[in-house]
């Protein structure tokens, strides 16, 4: 019996996250990782899930049954009190954990209406993902010059790792070099900008739309 390509990419889904989040629970629990690296380190690695939106559906029925699985799981997650056995509490900041697969709902959707190519579904996931993950890593540790962006504070360290890794996705994506310092900028901008978690949501979205547009 062959079993269709789109239950295997949707069991691997649910393996890839589950496992994802039982390690960031060990690290937390055993290796007393600060509650914020965290929630950025399944950011990271979730965001990685783009590829198997891409390369393991061909169906949009199936492809949606991700993210809309994940919605209802991160949002019992959140308002159920489950994020204190990872360290979080902040009602604001969790709501993120519910943006992001939203944010993938209408990335998938984009996909399939021919709204935008895969790569820039690829670029879009990938600006939050890594880039917000590693610039909210990498500034809470080197990060001394702040600034204060709509009642939250960043810094200008962080917004730096965020414009130089979404440069680079865009140039491994194969956009040109003008095209990816737009999208790097527009992606930081809009990090720096959005409030209450709401960057998972612009972020992504509007930088995969000016990349489909810039093309």
């Amino acid at each position: 019996m062959v079993i269709d390509q789109n239950i295997i990419s949707l069991f691997i889904s649910v393996i890839f996250v589950c496992t994802t989040v039982l390690i960031a629970f060990l690290l937390y629990k055993f290796c007393h990782l600060r509650a914020e690296s965290v929630r950025k380190l399944i950011h990271i690695t979730v965001s990685n899930w783009v590829f198997i939106l891409i390369y393991g559906f061909n169906t949009l029925s199936y492809a949606l049954i991700g993210p809309i699985m994940f919605i209802i799981i991160n949002t019992v997650f959140v308002y159920g009190g489950f994020g204190r056995y990872l360290g979080m509490g902040d009602r604001k900041r969790d709501n993120g954990l519910i943006y992001f697969p939203i944010t993938l709902l209408i990335l998938t959707l984009c996909k399939y209406k021919n709204v935008m190519t895969d790569t820039d579904v690829i670029l879009g996931v990938l600006a939050m993902g890594y880039g917000d993950g590693l610039a909210a890593l990498i500034g809470s540790k080197v990060g001394k010059h702040k600034y204060i962006a709509f009642g939250a504070t960043k810094s200008y360290e962080g917004s730096f790792v965020m414009f130089i890794t979404v440069l680079i996705i865009a140039l491994i994506l194969s956009y040109s070099l003008p095209i990816a310092l737009l999208l790097a900028l527009c992606a930081t901008i809009l990090e720096s900008v959005t409030p209450l978690g709401l960057d998972n949501l612009t972020v992504p979205i509007i930088t995969a739309l000016i990349g489909a547009l810039a093309c």
